[in-house]
């Protein structure tokens, strides 16, 4: 552990301020606890409830079917790397966060939604769109908050076993200490032997996956106004994979990564005013070897990739009245990399960034102003804005039109591997989006149509598969997601459908990468006799993609699929629940990315024991 991690364990622990079990309400939306219902963008939040209904494997399992997210690089089953597209924008658009903290990872590239466990997520905030004038760099497709914090007062041991030799144990407890301390514990294990993701080279080997993971917290309440709180998540995989033999036997089929956070904060509440100040560390390692038949301690081959966050943030926000508040707040980030392969240079930035937002509701309309400007050491100063105008209608309907800027500064990979990195311009969005919205007694539904053009967009559309070949290009998004959720008799349903158009204008308009045009998503539950039963399917449209082991790589278009998952729980006692779940029920074959092959069927059956 490095001096400087040691020094952040060492500071008082933070993160419960993240922790809010009420489904009505949400913190995404402006950093501040405030009601769903006020955001004047679109919201989705996974309470633990459906996670259990859900029971994912993993957050790809859990959030492939949301309106506006596509997996467009998903090599394999679980554990593989996965990458998440939101309304058509790149992997590194979504900023990801853990309890409101940004991390480490996104230093270098975008996400890795295969990496983070599941089994201790309380509960995920999504907002679909930019959100650059709140949070800074890389809000422009949207962003997603996953609260691992768990329920008051509960103590809970969960095994599950299933297909491919599967097994997961985990165990939470958060308890009431004092009456005004609380304690959280959450750890987990999991491990799969997998199977061959590419099966038609010469690795002929199944791809595991083992994982464990350990999230400590308190909370500690002053008084009735001040509270303090702290948090510690950290997370280590191992990952089997096949490398790449276009780049014969030298190419690396194993992999380690290590995830470490640390936060720290302090919150104040008297009614009228609020405000926060947090401080984070963060550090994520990844390392690449060849097993080199089966001898794991010869490392040669060897990548070793880290790098650092370290942030602190502060705001305030001052409630005027019923109809209205004003909210202003800092926040300082510094990203390093502490590590590099191929003998890249080492370095850090600073970022500071200042904004300010204003919300005021005169019956029937609603307005919202937030403007932002960051100061970035390497690529100067950013100013970004986002507007909003609500409009309540008859009948529980409502219109929102909304305008919102947004940028992203090129990270470290971008850097190393552009063509030229003293010509690489920062990404900027512009977004227009028009929403419509009902609210019945029995169903609620969501219209929104958007259309959002990115200047300098970060890619690459060299064919020929060399190393320095990312520049910049623009692109226009195009889009429309119409989201239903409704009750029928016993059964709770939530569909969406999404139409993504996507224009590369430096590649004759063709539809970017792993993006499909047509999305559609069904998912249902219903209670009988005790026992939840759960159903869900996924059609994803065709996508154009490209085959990198020919030379130049080769255009091709991927076929559409359809996947069935299905599940139930039952409460055996009042503390034993029992589940199982059938994910790709009608073993279908298909690929999400060209060469790698997705799971079949595959079964899975647990318990979950409450103290």
């Amino acid at each position: 552990m490095s001096r400087t991690l040691l020094a952040a364990a060492l500071l008082p622990w933070a993160a419960f301020a993240q922790n809010s079990s009420d489904p009505t309400s949400i913190t995404i939306y402006n950093r501040v606890e405030q009601p769903l219902t006020s955001a004047l963008a679109p919201v989705e939040v996974i309470t633990k409830a459906d996670i259990e209904r859900r029971q994912p494997r993993s957050l790809v399992d859990l959030l492939e079917t949301l309106p506006g997210m596509q997996f467009g690089t998903q090599n394999g089953g679980i554990g593989q790397q996965t990458s998440l597209f939101v309304r058509g924008t790149e992997s590194d658009h979504v900023l990801v966060l853990v309890n409101g903290r940004p991390q480490a990872q996104m230093v270098n590239s975008g996400f890795d939604f295969s990496q983070l466990p599941v089994s201790n997520v309380e509960r995920i905030e999504y907002i679909r769109g930019p959100r650059a004038a709140i949070y800074g760099s890389s809000a422009i497709g949207g962003v997603v908050n996953i609260i691992t914090t768990t329920q008051v007062n509960n103590a809970q041991v969960g095994v599950t076993t299933g297909s491919n030799d599967y097994y997961a144990a985990d165990v939470s407890v958060n308890q009431w200490v004092t009456n005004t301390t609380r304690l959280q514990l959450a750890t987990g294990y999991r491990e799969t032997r997998g199977y061959d993701v590419v099966s038609d080279n010469s690795q002929s080997d199944r791809d595991g996956f083992d994982s464990k993971n350990l999230t400590l917290g308190i909370e500690h309440q002053l008084n009735q106004n001040w509270t303090l709180d702290a948090n510690f998540n950290g997370w280590e995989n191992n990952l089997e994979y096949d490398y790449d033999e276009t780049y014969g036997n030298s190419g690396s089929d194993q992999n380690n990564t290590e995830t470490h956070q640390f936060d720290t904060g302090i919150r104040y509440n008297d009614g009228s005013l609020s405000g926060q100040l947090n401080a984070s560390y963060g550090e994520f390692k990844s390392e690449d070897w060849n097993r080199k038949d089966g001898k794991k301690e010869d490392k040669s081959g060897y990548w070793n990739n880290s790098y650092a966050t370290t942030r602190i943030d502060g705001l305030t926000q001052y409630q005027y009245s019923e109809q209205g508040h004003v909210l202003a707040g800092l926040d300082w980030q510094q990203d390093r990399k502490l590590s590099q392969a191929s003998g890249k240079a080492l370095g850090s930035r600073d970022n500071t960034g200042v904004y300010v937002s204003a919300f005021h509701t005169w019956s029937p309309f609603s307005l919202e102003l937030t403007g932002r400007v960051d100061d970035n050491e390497q690529y100067g100063t950013h100013g970004t804005w986002q507007s909003a105008l609500s409009l309540a209608l008859p009948e529980k309907h409502r219109a929102t039109l909304s305008y919102g800027t947004a940028f992203r500064a090129p990270n470290f990979s971008d850097i190393d591997y552009a063509k030229d990195a003293e010509t690489l311009q920062p990404e900027e969005s512009e977004n227009w989006e028009l929403g419509f919205s009902g609210d019945y007694q029995v169903f609620d539904w969501q219209l929104n149509l958007y259309r959002n053009k990115i200047d300098n967009l970060i890619t690459s559309n060299d064919y020929y598969q060399t190393i320095n070949s990312l520049e910049n290009t623009d692109v226009l998004i195009k889009g429309v997601e119409f989201v239903v959720k409704a009750t029928t008799g016993p059964v709770r349903h939530t569909a969406s459908y999404e139409h993504t158009d996507i224009d590369d204008f430096n590649d004759g308009g063709r539809q970017l990468d792993r993006r499909a045009k047509h999305k559609f998503s069904w998912t249902g539950d219903i209670d009988v006799a005790g026992t939840n039963l759960f159903a869900q399917v996924l059609y994803v449209g065709e996508r154009n993609d490209n085959d990198f082991s020919t030379w130049p790589a080769r255009e091709l278009v991927m076929p559409s699929y359809t996947i069935w998952n299905i599940g139930a729980r039952y409460p055996l006692t009042q503390n034993l629940t029992l589940n199982g779940k059938v994910n790709n029920l009608f073993d279908k074959d298909y690929q999400v990315a060209y060469g790698y092959d997705a799971p079949d069927m595959e079964f899975y059956v647990g318990a979950d024991y409450r103290f």
